[in-house]
């Protein structure tokens, strides 16, 4: 399929959200993302290494203007990101750009994402697309990720034919990894902002899942890549034939846990999608037998599975295993294109 770029002018937003980040690595995302957007809205979450004086030194060089919203305490991923949604609406935004402090994208990267959206849209009338995202590129191993769609009823990891000389265009999916994604503001506005108390984990999955079930479409686009690291390292173990990996703190093993048997409540979702995300759970078994620091994974995942079937939701303070909530967005209250009063 082809479609010739639209000439139509949008205001694209970036939410670049931070957390004690690699300045370096902050700083090469910073110039990739700013010769593409109108702005570039940082939400840093009470960073000890990271303020807006780092910001000085080059703030006039950059083609989009920088706007630095920081946060008194870590508010987690979802609450940060509804906070850089929230200030793109009030600056007029068309569509929020996702990304996370290490996340690379290429040079032409929002262009690739507006004319897919654009060119879906107009081919495809019948249905509304709420957000379209690039192909991952892990940055420790070089390895391609590429997406998760729907074949028949059954999660499909799609990845190019090798007979295929060209890739399509674009591909529908059924989750898009947050970094690197392009959003739809009245897309926001109907499905509603991410899950602040989810905190990390899932906040992509289940705000993608939502949009499904809300009668979305979701697109990926294979030849986009962005440059992102998953998790802290990346291994190569044999389990029934190589595989990667990745392997995170023990504390992110507590929210995968939690939020996942949070979002099948929350969410609505087939049974064998429900099948799948519980079969997710024996891969943390791989942790808790090879992984470093293995009893106290133990304790974070029971805690995580005491918590999400006990809907316990919000940032976990580890010296009391408790959970503080989080601000709620007024994005949140967003249902089918009408703010809720509560």
């Amino acid at each position: 399929m082809t479609c010739k770029v639209n000439s139509v002018f949008y205001h694209v937003s970036a939410v670049l959200v931070t957390y004690n980040p690699d300045l370096e690595t902050l700083f090469t995302a910073i110039q990739a993302i700013s010769k593409q957007v109108s702005n570039i809205l940082i939400v840093d979450n009470a960073s000890l290494n990271f303020s807006e004086n780092w910001l000085e030194g080059f703030k006039d060089q950059m083609p989009a203007k920088l706007y630095f919203l920081h946060q008194k305490e870590n508010l987690g991923i979802a609450a940060a990101q509804n906070i850089g949604i929230e200030k793109a609406l009030t600056l007029g935004a068309d569509f929020v750009w996702l990304l996370d402090q290490d996340s690379i994208p290429s040079s032409s990267m929002v262009a690739e994402l507006l004319a897919v959206m654009t060119c879906a849209q107009s081919k495809q009338e019948t249905f509304p697309v709420a957000a379209v995202g690039p192909a991952i590129v892990d940055r420790c191993s070089g390895k391609n990720y590429y997406f998760m769609t729907d074949r028949d009823g059954f999660p499909h990891k799609w990845t190019p034919s090798k007979v295929i000389q060209e890739l399509p265009m674009f591909q529908e999916v059924t989750v898009l990894v947050a970094s690197g994604t392009l959003i739809s503001i009245e897309a926001i506005k109907y499905i509603g902002g991410m899950r602040s108390n989810y905190f990390i984990n899932h906040v992509d999955t289940e705000w993608c899942l939502r949009a499904k079930a809300m009668g979305y479409k979701l697109l990926g686009v294979p030849t986009s890549k962005l440059e992102h690291r998953f998790g802290d390292t990346t291994k190569q173990v044999w389990i029934f034939g190589y595989k990667e990996v990745i392997y995170h703190s023990p504390l992110r093993n507590y929210y995968d846990i939690r939020n996942t048997l949070l979002m099948l409540r929350d969410t609505p979702m087939t049974w064998i999608w429900k099948a799948h995300f519980i079969g997710r759970f024996m891969r943390l078994a791989y942790f808790l037998v090879f992984a470093e620091e293995r009893w106290l994974r133990l304790r974070y995942m029971t805690l995580g599975m005491l918590h999400g079937v006990m809907r316990i939701s919000g940032r976990l303070e580890t010296k009391t295993n408790h959970c503080s909530m989080l601000p709620v967005s007024s994005l949140e209250k967003y249902k089918c294109g009408k703010l809720i009063k509560s």
